[in-house]
């Protein structure tokens, strides 16, 4: 008797959403299809595999039987084709990789470039994602290589973590903004623009808790979700360019428009204002060839970023201690100021 996966993989959805409709959507085929697939592999088999009555669709325990040896023959056929393509190597292979906002834009997109310029016929996928949404996809075997802040996973040791370079970074505004050219800001100052960014880490929201212009803090999460809340940096970086909104950014990212006059970095800095990021990869599985020249590429853009970092890291005006009289002008500027920590994933 033949089984085809195809059948199989179709029960072990219906399994999953035990729902005929969203099962089928979640397959792209129409529900008759779905239900056709079901009855011939219930046909094939000679048992029913689930009842179906008002409360839903349930496995009967033969099903239960059929899912679970299913899973293991469906999960061992996606461990083939991966073999396959480690052997193929760097020519016909494959590459998953899961990154936040910030180092897509830092490292990985140019790593990424790098990396095709050299191996043309790789098929890459890049996806921008929260830090345990990258985590849980790495150990799930979707993605090959992360690329997050490791402060914010929740801790799984089935995960090895290298960290990268430290990136200072630095509020941006359009020229001709109130803050342009001011001198020793404080963060208080600051926190009374919008920020236009991702949602950003719960250590950040402890610094900017109480400033509503800024943005708010999610009770759920911890998180900081600023005023101008978007999901791409390219967008956060325009509306700074035409708003009073900041874009919090390191230097590599801030460093075209700041030459090209259409952004000013404020004078504002503290050694916690910084990226903090690191590769994520599964410690019990070997990575193919295309995520270990992807792995070698990111590291060589990051250095390249720390050397060409360097100069203006020189220039950055040491940040001098508020005298006593300023410091009596607002208690929220004096308790506020030096907290900010680690820079969005």
């Amino acid at each position: 008797m033949l089984i085809e996966f195809r059948l199989i993989k179709h029960a072990l959805a219906l399994a999953r959403f035990r729902n005929f409709a969203r099962a089928a959507e979640a397959l792209h085929l129409t529900q008759p299809s779905l239900s056709r697939s079901i009855a011939t592999l219930e046909r094939a088999l000679g048992v029913q595999l689930f009842d179906r009555d008002k409360k839903g669709i349930r496995p009967t325990v033969f099903g239960e039987l059929v899912l679970a040896r299913g899973a293991a023959l469906v999960g061992g056929e996606a461990d083939l084709r991966r073999e396959i393509q480690l052997l193929a190597g760097l020519e016909a292979g494959e590459l998953a990789i899961g990154a936040g906002p910030y180092p897509t834009e830092i490292s990985v997109s140019t790593a990424v470039i790098r990396l095709l310029r050299a191996h043309p016929r790789l098929r890459v996928h890049v996806i921008t994602a929260s830090p345990n949404d990258i985590a849980r996809r790495v150990l799930a075997g979707e993605f090959d290589v992360g690329v997050v802040d490791p402060m914010d996973l929740v801790e799984a040791p089935r995960l090895v973590v290298e960290p990268l370079a430290e990136h200072a970074a630095y509020f941006a505004c359009r020229p001709g903004h109130p803050l342009a050219g001011a001198r020793d800001l404080t963060l208080a100052q600051i926190l009374q623009f919008p920020l236009a960014t991702t949602t950003l880490p719960s250590t950040a929201a402890e610094a900017a808790a109480g400033f509503d212009r800024a943005g708010t803090v999610d009770v759920r999460t911890g998180s900081f979700t600023p005023a101008v809340h978007v999901n791409t940096l390219a967008l956060a970086r325009q509306i700074a360019r035409g708003s009073d909104a900041l874009f919090p950014a390191p230097m590599s990212m801030l460093a075209e428009d700041i030459a090209a006059g259409r952004l000013v970095r404020l004078d504002f800095h503290i050694p916690a204002m910084r990226t903090t990021y690191g590769l994520v990869t599964l410690r019990d599985r070997s990575l193919s060839p295309a995520a270990n020249a992807f792995i070698r590429h990111v590291r060589d853009v990051e250095e390249e970023i720390v050397r060409s970092e360097a100069p203006a890291a020189a220039k950055t005006p040491r940040r001098r201690t508020a005298s006593p009289a300023r410091r009596s002008r607002s208690s929220t500027e004096s308790t506020s100021d030096p907290s900010i920590s680690e820079f969005p994933t």
